[in-house]
């Protein structure tokens, strides 16, 4: 095996450059490592009637599409081992320049009591972090124009 030519530049000037290229190659890698972001949960207005068929649904943007799993929890478990009322669409997605907008619907049919009474969590998760948004029903009955209010 032939050695390695030496070369006459002295090692200070090669780390200029070498410096300069890391940097900019680190600028991309670290917007490609950004967690993904959820951007969007969609639900009804108001708390659905009891067996009316609902859907919600969750958007995350995410630079690593391919990577990232988003999906729905139940009370902490995955919502196949819910009650079979309740189930997940396939994840959809779009591409804008470099991030990707994917999105997945969670199906009521009908909608339950015992679905009002569980956590609901959408979950956006990728080798570069996770993001976690819960869903809320309003109780029914609940006056919301009087929030922070009590008794006075």
């Amino acid at each position: 095996m032939a050695p390695c030519p030496r070369s006459d530049v002295p090692p200070g000037r090669l780390l200029l450059p070498l410096l300069c290229c890391a940097f900019a190659s680190g600028s991309a890698a670290a917007m490609a490592l950004q967690p993904p972001r959820i951007t969007r949960l969609s639900t009804p207005a108001q708390t659905p009637q009891m067996g009316s068929n609902v859907s919600v649904s969750c958007e995350a943007e995410s630079a690593l599409p391919e990577l990232t799993l988003l999906y729905w929890l139940g009370n902490g478990s995955f919502v196949e081992q819910l009650q079979p009322n309740v189930r997940e669409g396939a994840v959809r997605e779009e591409t804008w320049g470099s991030l990707a907008t994917l999105r997945r619907d969670l199906h009521f049919t009908p909608f339950s009591f015992q679905d009002l009474s569980t956590n609901f969590t959408c979950v956006a998760l990728s080798p570069s972090g996770v993001d976690i948004r819960k869903l809320q029903w309003v109780p029914f009955g609940a006056d919301l124009s009087n929030e922070g209010g009590g008794m006075g």
